[in-house]
């Protein structure tokens, strides 16, 4: 576990998240204790590969291993800022995973074009 700061101010997540300062929600200590403590809960593996849980949408190919180092929200934040810091309403993922389930991952396999002709100055 890393060592962190004393905590020194009081947020009322809920509120602040509601008015936009969600960067500053998964920069805070706050979310960094409930992280540490969703992926102790599931071991460090991530739940998707593991085959535990899907959004219903999204499947795995295959089941295998994979270490997780992404805490994800289930239902977003931005729709339930009150369970922003509920350790049941996370689940830790890949980073593979995470692009999958958040629909990021289309984007990685567009193919670039390619030049015709070699540019030669």
């Amino acid at each position: 576990m890393k060592k962190r700061r004393k905590r020194r101010v009081y947020h009322d997540w809920s509120k602040e998240i509601a008015e936009g300062k969600i960067n500053q929600f998964y920069n805070s200590t706050d979310f960094d204790i409930a992280r540490e403590k969703v992926l102790a809960r599931d071991k460090y593996t991530c739940q998707f590969f593991l085959g535990k849980w899907n959004d219903g949408i999204h499947k795995p190919n295959k089941i295998k291993i994979v270490k997780a180092n992404v805490v994800h929200h289930i239902i977003p934040i931005k729709e339930r800022p009150d369970l922003a810091l509920d350790i049941n309403n996370m689940v830790s993922l890949s980073f593979e995973a995470h692009e999958i389930i958040e629909d990021r991952n289309k984007w990685k396999f567009l193919k670039t074009r390619k030049n015709l002709t070699k540019e030669k100055w």
